[in-house]
């Protein structure tokens, strides 16, 4: 079966968990392609023209745009490149498809050292334009799309930009309350870190971001991952288990620095490492250390991951401290429970006071062991068998309805999508897939319903993949009602992954995998969810809707089109005339509401900022636009503070529902669907067929 790829993975490690890659140091970056990378870049090149389903021809016309592709990957921001380095650049972008089918990525190396050489220079302006104080009264702007700007002509112009953008993170911190000290120390460590990054940069890191840089010219889904991305990407996204000491590491200033816990995992028990301690290195059996300080993240967290039941002893330095203490741990193998889909009874009341329970499944991804799943072990990880355990409990307390949260759900597994509709229709297709040749329908062919009351799923611009097939099942069936954003993301297409070294037909050491487009899917209505994405049913206004997080405005995705619909059951559970009554009650509360019409005002600062691409240095524009009242804050306005004690709730902490004005709304609207649907919300589908 398919996969359906995650939202795209960025590099990062993990101990048992996740870390932020913003690394450590080495002295200068290895880039120097091995006889191993030729190879595996000749093995991706044949991949993507024989098995990508816009088959594609990599030629000069490629060439051009894997070239400016590959430049704007490395310095988005345009703040690195001079126009010189760039025109450079450029003048060999047509040899560059003749090159790697040779293997040669010779090129790729050249702009990279260059990249790290600009890096430096950007790094010392950094340090020299952080003893500035600046001024918060003059009338400038900051340009915030870089599509917007030239590469700069020179030093000076590059150091000018660099100027406004840290005057940009130092105003924001300012408005968030944060001490001028305490502002300028993190600015200082973030671009530190940063520039060491760039130095720890290996040719396989290169190889990654230059190859993936080839994949997105056909598509924005589709990358080359190195083993290392391969392996997390597989254990910890798709399997939600791995085996290690259960921690989040962060790399600040040089230092691995403990970030998070693992419930129940062996830091976690054992208790003595705490979050903000600093993981000095490593203590061998013989007393031979292994020093971490300026060393990759990545590379840290290999030294510390390792089989279940090994131990490991630790070199740590507790927060706040210059102490040395050494702490053995025994390894173990982790699941990351708190990924799993998690449910929550809510207790509310109707317009009229009738008392009701809403049992809301929270299900951050589309996880599940595929393999595990086909040898029927009784164990095996899988959101749909959550989600079933979950559902079973609602019944026996008597829920009124049940909600399904797929709010910045990114996807999954295709195969966890189908089997999920599932537990909600009684059977028919779930998804049709076009593939090279022709176009297929998958189905639910499991009889009955886990759920068959009333359902809500809840969605936003950021569910995607998966929860695009989910939510446009229950649209399409008429099981139920979709609130939320005004959309969803837009990916309807499926990602493949291909290991590399299956393609030397003999053992060979794990040369990564091509994660590759292969399919584009459709509801049963026969649309794609590619680019217009899954509509609500009742729209709750956002930031994000009016933010450029789609599908569409991703470079060189593909376009929008249909298929035949097929015959399915419509359950009957919604009609234009109760979305609408539903729709009017909802809009009227919205109104009346301080903290939405404070919402929509900022949403309406955002429209008018995305048409200047620009953002106001000034302090008293700044706050005007920025900031709202503080007894009004936006749904989506959230300050440092928040941010990072939601990071933190990440995995020990991680609730079903949150009350806030927000929320509270969509509980009104799941009361007045009780309510006013009451006559339609049978639990027995009524049959109509789909007519092509």
């Amino acid at each position: 079966m398919p996969r359906l790829a995650f939202r795209p993975l960025a590099l990062f490690a993990l101990v048992g968990a996740s870390a932020a890659i913003i690394g450590a140091q080495a002295p200068q970056p290895q880039l120097s392609p091995t006889a191993t990378d030729q190879v595996t870049a000749q093995i991706v090149v044949k991949l993507l023209e024989q098995s990508h389903m816009a088959k594609p021809k990599i030629d000069d016309e490629t060439a051009k745009k894997w070239a400016k592709t590959f430049i704007k990957d490395l310095d988005p921001q345009k703040y690195n490149f001079l126009k010189s380095d760039v025109a450079e650049f450029l003048a060999e972008e047509t040899t560059l498809d003749d090159k790697i089918k040779e293997g040669d990525i010779t090129w790729a190396k050249k702009v990279m050292e260059r990249y790290v050489q600009r890096s430096d220079e950007r790094y010392k302006d950094v340090v020299d334009l952080l003893k500035e104080t600046p001024d918060f009264k003059v009338e400038e702007a900051y340009v915030d799309d870089p599509e917007k700007a030239e590469y700069p002509a020179d030093a000076a112009e590059a150091k000018e930009r660099l100027r406004k953008r840290l005057k940009l993170e130092l105003l924001e911190r300012k408005v968030a309350k944060i001490e001028p000290a305490e502002a300028l120390k993190k600015i200082g460590i973030q671009y530190k870190d940063r520039n060491r990054a760039v130095h720890q940069f290996s040719s396989s890191d290169l190889l990654e971001f230059f190859l993936s840089s080839l994949t997105k010219t056909f598509d924005p889904h589709s990358s080359y991952m190195s083993p290392n991305t391969l392996e997390d990407m597989m254990t910890q996204q798709l399997h939600l288990s791995l085996q290690g000491i259960g921690a989040s590491l962060q790399s600040e200033d040089g230092y691995a620095v403990v970030k998070e816990l693992v419930p129940n995992g062996p830091a976690d028990k054992d208790a003595r490492i705490q979050p903000e301690d600093k993981i000095l290195g490593i203590q061998k059996e013989d007393g031979e250390e292994i020093s971490f300080v300026e060393k990759k993240l990545s590379d840290v967290v290999r030294d510390i991951r390792g089989p279940a039941g090994t131990k490991v002893r630790l070199i740590i330095q507790p927060a706040e401290t210059k102490e040395r203490k050494i702490y053995e741990l025994t390894r173990a193998k982790i699941e990351l429970a708190e990924a799993h889909a998690k449910g929550q009874i809510i207790e509310t009341k109707s317009e009229d006071g009738k008392p009701l329970k809403i049992g809301v499944i929270g299900l951050p991804a589309f996880y599940g062991d595929t393999g595990a799943l086909n040898r029927n072990e009784p164990d095996a990880v899988s959101a749909t068998e959550d989600c079933r355990k979950l559902l079973k409990g609602f019944k026996a307390q008597g829920v009124d309805a049940v909600m399904v949260d797929l709010r910045d759900n990114g996807g999954g597994l295709l195969l966890e999508a189908i089997t999920l509709s599932g537990l909600f229709i009684d059977n028919g297709p779930v998804v049709q897939v076009k593939e090279a040749s022709g176009v297929k329908h998958l189905d639910d062919e499991d009889a009955g319903t886990a759920w068959d009351g009333p359902l809500v799923v809840l969605i936003n611009r950021l569910s995607a993949s998966a929860s695009e097939i989910f939510a446009g099942v229950i649209k399409d069936y008429g099981r139920g009602l979709i609130i939320g954003d005004a959309s969803t993301y837009g990916k309807g297409t499926v990602q493949s992954i291909v290991p590399i070294n299956e393609q030397l037909g003999r053992r060979s050491p794990n040369l990564g995998a091509l994660k590759l487009t292969i399919q584009q899917f459709y509801r049963a209505n026969g649309e794609s969810t590619q680019i217009n994405g899954v509509k609500s049913d009742i729209h709750i206004p956002s930031l994000r809707d009016v933010a450029d997080i789609n599908e569409g405005k991703m470079d060189n995705a593909l376009a929008f089109d249909r298929v035949a619909p097929l015959p399915h059951d419509n359950f009957n559970k919604l009609s234009q005339e109760l979305v609408s009554s539903i729709e009017v009650k909802s809009l009227e509360r919205r109104k009346g509401s301080d903290k939405f019409r404070k919402q929509d005002e900022q949403i309406k600062k955002a429209i008018d900022r995305k048409a200047r691409h620009s953002i106001s240095l000034n302090e008293d524009k700044f706050r005007a636009e920025f900031v709202p009242d503080e007894d009004a804050e936006g749904h989506d306005a959230v300050d440092e503070k928040t941010k990072e004690k939601k990071r933190k709730k990440r995995y020990g902490e991680r609730t079903v529902w949150e009350p806030d004005y927000y929320n509270d709304e969509i509980l009104k609207i799941v009361s007045d669907y009780l309510t006013l649907g009451s006559e339609k919300l049978a639990s027995i589908p009524i049959k109509a067929a789909a007519q092509p």
